[in-house]
């Protein structure tokens, strides 16, 4: 047996989105497990606060700028000196530059960096220089970062996890009926009767995202089914502001729904008929995970990570990046066929509950494996 871990995560970013939520539920899992975990970020960053409410031990350390990342090097030396860590994980090029380098002349006998994004790697030096090792969502992200010179062997692959949605835990003896349930009180409470077919996108307003152009997509649809309606959750600017004047310019302001924010958003997906995301970009997408965990059947674009993320054909249709007609066609097609949605729906459902990579049990296993088998290829044994 391999004896537990002691590690320490960083982060820079203040902000919880997709990659800090990644963290939170690694550091529960790892913990889960047996593992010491704790977590190094900025003060007042929203991580490091539903860390220490979960009980993680939280650093805080003020980065940017050249005297702060000098001081924290340092600082993050002694650190890692005083704690003995096993491994230190860092996350975006702000803590990398800080933790891995300060890891590094701690003597922390192994540092990685993790990579959440797709987004072209400019420096090598947070990749190759400071970090030992590599880990990321995808196999996607994966091919790009050997096609940037990374060495394959260095590269490990963690998917995110997938969380089964707390409130079907209580009606263990049939959840499926649960989230029919579930999705009978989401819809009263949106207003949305039975007859009426609801498309839902939950995703942070970034142009990235592709909201407008699923807009656009749509807007044909509405127009022809009065019965379609469109819900998105999710806030931030200017894209709001463009999504109000459009959907007004395309005539379906009755049948587009903006939501912004909401606490909850994977119960409220439970209440969509499909879940439709045009992302233009995407590493891998947690979100596709969680609709498929409610049932819903999906349509999104064919880019990056997203089709490790989803059953082709069986739970999901996949419209090339730009084409929007085929984005019109696929969303159609689901609108349209009320016994497909169901047939796919129910299909990623089935295909969540089978999927031992994006378990929180799954997911530490791969972690584990990668950790120990760093460790020992760096001459430190299993620890």
């Amino acid at each position: 047996m391999n004896k537990p871990l002691k590690i320490l995560h960083t982060e820079a970013a203040k902000g919880l989105g997709g990659q800090e939520i990644y963290i939170y539920r690694h550091m529960l899992a790892m913990r889960e497990r047996g593992h010491d975990v704790s977590l190094l970020c900025q003060p007042g960053a929203r991580l490091g606060e539903i860390a220490h409410e979960a009980g993680f031990t939280v650093h805080r350390l003020k980065m940017g700028g050249l005297l702060r990342l000098l001081r924290g090097i340092w600082t993050v030396a002694r650190l890692v000196r005083a704690q003995g860590y096993d491994v230190v994980n860092t996350t975006s090029r702000r803590d990398s530059l800080i933790a891995a380098a300060g890891a590094r002349l701690g003597r922390t006998p192994l540092v990685v960096r993790s990579r959440h994004l797709m987004s072209p790697v400019n420096s090598l030096l947070t990749y190759t220089g400071l970090p030992h090792r590599v880990m990321t969502v995808s196999s996607f992200v994966k091919q790009l970062l050997v096609a940037r010179g990374i060495a394959e062997a260095h590269i490990g692959i963690v998917p995110p996890i997938a969380v089964p949605p707390q409130w079907t835990q209580a009606h263990s003896e049939d959840p499926w009926q649960c989230l029919r349930d579930t999705r009978a009180e989401v819809r009263r409470e949106l207003g949305f009767d039975d007859d009426q077919v609801v498309v839902g996108c939950v995703a942070v307003l970034r142009e990235p995202k592709g909201h407008i152009e699923l807009l656009h997509a749509i807007a044909p649809l509405c127009r022809q089914h009065r019965h379609l309606q469109l819900v998105i959750v999710g806030d931030g600017q200017p894209v709001m502001d463009r999504l109000i004047a459009l959907r007004r310019e395309l005539g379906v302001e009755a049948q587009v729904h903006l939501l912004g924010y909401r606490h909850g958003a994977c119960r409220l997906m439970a209440g969509f008929d499909i879940f439709a995301l045009a992302t233009h970009k995407e590493a891998a997408g947690t979100v596709f995970l969680e609709a498929a965990y409610v049932g819903v059947p999906i349509v999104a674009t064919r880019v990056g990570g997203v089709p490790e993320m989803v059953l082709e054909g069986s739970n999901a249709m996949l419209a090339p990046l730009g084409d929007r007609a085929a984005l019109t066609l696929a969303l159609q097609a689901l609108v349209e066929q009320p016994e497909q949605r169901q047939r796919m729906g129910r299909a990623g459902w089935e295909w969540m509950r089978s999927a031992q990579r994006f378990t929180p049990a799954g997911h530490t296993e791969a972690t584990e494996h990668y950790y120990h088998q760093w460790l020992k290829e760096l001459g430190h044994g299993q620890r």
